[in-house]
């Protein structure tokens, strides 16, 4: 689990919004430049006051998940994962939050459900889910995030891999869900193997009309042989030919002497 943790990507942290006043706007700057000294604790300390000076900041809830999110990292404590996950949702019900932050917010949340997963095997399934989810939006919003397409690629297989060590209280409508969809992959495989048989055995077929259309060796030999003798029965033909023109012409002249 130690490794897998070491490729989960994280989106682009700290955001840029205009916030509603200057003096949260201040804290926020503060705040950024504390998250990248990475001094954590500095960071939501100025995060959670800019926070009190404009509620309502989408960027400062989602600048303060980011750092609490950090700080479960570094302490290990998932107390920290479950407080991220709040402020991320609280950004994410902004009306005004604009498409990019939209898509952050949910890669960062789903983030969080996986770390609380690898973190906690009881609860590992629901939080990998959780985490499908959060990257399935995020990708509506920006399908080329290649750090999205790789984190919930990462979650499929945490979860697959959960589901199969029975963890994670998936209870029976996760095992019919996984059935199921063992069962569609186990079709769509069974569908591109006949496929692929079908388009082999017509390469096969088209290899062997074009192997039967071809001369074989012998018959090559064959052909230039009649060829040749073909073409030797012709110039014995044109040369007897010429023989009797001679004798021909020879007679008249003789005759006409």
């Amino acid at each position: 689990m130690k490794r897998l943790l070491i490729y989960i990507m994280i989106a682009a942290m700290p955001l840029a919004l205009q916030a509603q006043n200057s003096s949260a706007r201040k804290l926020l700057r503060s705040g950024n430049k504390q998250y990248k000294k990475e001094k954590y604790d500095n960071a939501e300390t100025s995060y959670r006051k800019a926070l009190s000076q404009d509620t309502v900041s989408s960027t400062s809830r989602y600048n303060l998940g980011n750092a609490l999110y950090r700080k479960s990292q570094k302490t290990k404590d998932e107390a920290y994962y479950d407080e991220a996950i709040k402020h991320y949702s609280a950004a994410l019900e902004d009306p005004k939050i604009s498409n990019k932050n939209k898509s952050h917010a949910y890669h960062n949340r789903g983030n969080s459900h996986m770390q609380k997963g690898l973190a906690n095997q009881e609860q590992g399934q629901q939080e990998f889910q959780q985490a499908i989810g959060d990257y399935q939006e995020a990708l509506k919003i920006d399908p080329k995030n290649k750090d999205t397409k790789y984190n919930l690629s990462l979650a499929k297989k945490l979860l697959a891999k959960a589901q199969q060590q029975g963890g994670g209280g998936g209870g029976s409508d996760n095992k019919d869900q996984q059935d199921k969809q063992d069962q569609q992959n186990q079709q769509q495989d069974q569908q591109n193997q006949n496929q692929q048989q079908q388009q082999d055995q017509q390469q096969q077929d088209k290899q062997e009309q074009q192997k039967q259309q071809q001369p074989s060796e012998p018959q090559k030999k064959d052909a230039e042989r009649l060829l040749k003798a073909m073409e030797n029965n012709e110039k014995k033909t044109m040369k007897e030919q010429q023989a009797k023109a001679v004798q021909a012409q020879s007679a008249r002249i003789e005759k006409d002497w």
